[in-house]
């Protein structure tokens, strides 16, 4: 097996798929009651979004990638090999799970240190941020599997 700048985009897309499973099952990034960093799980793996986002979410509207992972990684696979594949099933994973819950959990999780300048969002409305993401993440997927991907 070689090794390319796949494996190592890969490597990151797994790294951020792990940081995003953390951050919206449990609402944080930290580990134990010390609220320790773990490296698996570092707020700093999240920077893949910045360019994972806009080119997996392109992708999917013009059509070249499909929102399922499974059929992302068979079409990588087949044209750029294992690590080609990993990193689609992985990107594809990780975005998926932002455009439909991820991005409302980081939302709602991630203020709370601002309350110093924002009034805390209340219990009552937060379904309302899952909801609008839910919708966000429906569109986009339908206009995906629409254009053929």
């Amino acid at each position: 097996m070689e090794f390319s700048y796949l494996t190592v985009l890969a490597i990151g897309s797994i790294l951020t798929l792990l940081s995003t499973l953390k951050l919206t099952l449990t609402g944080t990034l930290y580990v134990g009651p010390g609220k320790r960093k773990s490296f698996f799980f570092h707020p700093l793996w999240l920077w893949f979004l910045t360019a994972m986002l806009p080119y997996v979410v392109g992708r999917y509207l013009a059509g070249t990638l499909s929102p399922l992972p499974w059929a992302a990684y068979a079409r990588a696979a087949a044209e750029h090999g294992l690590w080609g594949g990993v990193l689609a099933c992985a990107a594809t994973t990780t975005i998926d799970l932002w455009i439909f819950w991820g991005a409302a959990a980081a939302f709602l999780s991630f203020p709370i240190p601002m309350s110093v300048a924002y009034e805390p969002i209340p219990k009552p409305l937060h379904k309302y941020f899952y909801l609008a993401n839910l919708l966000a993440g429906a569109f986009i997927v339908t206009r995906a599997l629409t254009a053929g991907a």
